[in-house]
């Protein structure tokens, strides 16, 4: 802590720590030790086998990532809350009207049209907007909670296994590995994730509040059911979820 030290640009802007310049080090200077809770919510801090990253485990109820977490959940492709921009996000967060993504739904039109540029039709909005999220798909709520490494497909894939919330988050790494595509990595992020009592105190409050979503039907076994498909070439991100999306259409 306090040392100086030589930096290189490596690859494109990552700074890299050359050396350190030890005559300029501080008297009495210690070892900087990774903490092994975060700072900010107390939760454990973990860092994955060969990663540079160590990140906190509370998500959804950490202060330090509420911004991002909420932003994410209300976003096109998560709960969809039209209206609910970065910079209402900012506001609300700031104001202490909303410490996580549960709280949106409790919010009043009173607490909306006093915030500045809203208004009395704007705040109708933002809450019509949150009301109509309400009714959703187990996939999209997935996506929304910001889980490590599940995006949409992962989200589908999760939500066409398990059918419903309950079985998935009381499901081990191990059960998480027997879907196709679910790797150690991925289903051990999912695990962990709702592992973690800050979140699930989240889920619980945002279910409370009346997120629902049709139960899914069992998967159908059509004429591909069984058969493996890999798709080649450069494809992007959007052309391999809808070839995805067609394959399992068709029962594989």
């Amino acid at each position: 802590v306090g040392d100086t030290v030589v930096l290189e640009r490596a690859g494109d802007v990552i700074p890299a720590i050359v050396s350190v310049v030890r005559g300029r080090r501080p008297r009495g200077a210690r070892p900087f030790r990774m903490p092994r809770t975060c700072p900010a919510c107390r939760s454990a801090v973990i860092r994955a086998q060969g990663e540079a990253a160590a990140r906190c485990t509370g998500q959804l109820g950490c202060p330090a990532q509420r911004k991002e977490s909420i932003r994410h959940f209300a976003s096109r492709r998560a709960m969809d809350i039209d209206g609910l921009g970065d910079k209402l996000v900012d506001q609300l967060v700031e104001r202490r009207l909303v410490a996580d993504a549960g709280d949106l739904y409790a919010l009043t039109h009173r607490q909306l049209a006093r915030l500045p540029r809203l208004g009395d039709k704007s705040a109708q909005n933002v809450l019509a907007a949150v009301a109509a999220s309400r009714a959703t798909t187990l996939a999209r709520f997935l996506h929304a909670l910001g889980i490590r490494e599940v995006g949409e497909a992962t989200a589908r894939a999760l939500g066409s296994h398990f059918r419903d919330l309950e079985p998935l988050m009381a499901a081990d790494a191990a059960c998480l590995q027997a879907l196709a595509g679910v790797g150690p990595v991925v289903a051990a992020h999912v695990a962990a994730f709702f592992r973690e009592p800050r979140n699930r105190r989240v889920i619980a409050k945002l279910r409370k509040a009346g997120i629902h979503w049709p139960r899914a039907e069992a998967p159908r076994r059509g004429r591909l059911a069984g058969k493996s498909f890999v798709l080649t070439g450069k494809l992007d991100r959007l052309t391999r979820e809808a070839a995805t999306a067609r394959l399992l259409a068709l029962g594989a």
